[in-house]
Formats: C-alpha cells, structure tokens, sequence
C-alpha cells in the first residue's frame, strides 16, 4: 500500500512541477524579458513552443518509465529535479534585482514579475515535496505491518 502511495505523490508532484516550469516560461515571454535581447522567446513564437515541449519531454518520458516500473529512473528525475530547484531560486533572485536596479523596461511592470515570482515559488515548493515524496524512508510501523 505504501509503495503504490509514494509512486502516486511522485507522479502528482512531477506534473505540478511541470506545470509551474511552462508557467514560469509562458509568463517570461509576456515579460519586458521577451524585449531583452534577440534571442529571447516571445509569446505564441515558434521558440516558446520548441521550449515548452522540451520541458514537457524531459519531465514525461522518464516519468512514464517511472511509471511502468522503472523506479531507478527516480534519480534521473531527481537530478531534473535540482536543475529546477537552481532555475527557480536564481529567477526568484534575480526578478525583484532587475526590478529595483536594473532594466528601465521593468518600471511599469510588477504584476508580470510578481507572476513570474508566484511560479518560481510554487515550483520551488513542488520540487521540495517531490523530493520528500520520492525520497521518504517507510516509516517503522508500516514495515512492520508487511
């Protein structure tokens, strides 16, 4: 039972992770960061597209082997797991920075930032629960019980 609970709470954490990682990117676009340089991706752009399926790649196909029983792939999630947790810290850093003392694009444009921020929050909550639901040790009395 327990086995079937984690492998549940691994999936639903992988998703929502997912889920803020696309937001985190869509927001972006809408951003005075889609101004920033030649390179960036814009909203509805053939770019953003390319990138939000990337993310969805790299988070669902090991997932999905995950799913039909290799659980060794945990650890490569996991290590798609930190790569987020460093892009969402970092963001959340930078964000309020370029607000206070950076581009002059970001004067007018707090609630895209405070969006932004909002997501890399929720993905930085979602990474640390993934981590404890893909990590937790089974606790004494349910090994007992088996």
């Amino acid at each position: 039972m327990r086995n079937s609970t984690a492998k549940n709470s691994v999936i639903v954490t992988t998703l929502l992770s997912a889920l803020f990682f696309c937001f985190i990117l869509v927001l972006g676009s809408l951003s005075p960061l889609a101004d920033s340089g030649p390179n960036v991706n814009t909203l509805g752009s053939t770019g953003l597209w390319l990138s939000l399926g990337m993310v969805l790649f790299l988070y669902l196909l090991p997932l999905a082997f995950y799913m039909l029983g290799m659980h060794f792939l945990k650890f490569v999630m996991a290590a798609f797991c930190s790569i987020g947790l460093l892009i969402a810290a970092s963001t959340l850093l930078l964000m309020p920075a370029l607000f206070l003392f950076g581009l002059e694009d970001f004067s007018g444009s707090l609630s895209s930032i405070i969006g932004i921020m909002i997501s890399c929050l929720g993905l930085l909550i979602t990474n640390i629960v993934w981590f404890v639901a893909a990590f937790k040790r089974p606790s004494a009395t349910v090994q007992e019980s088996v």
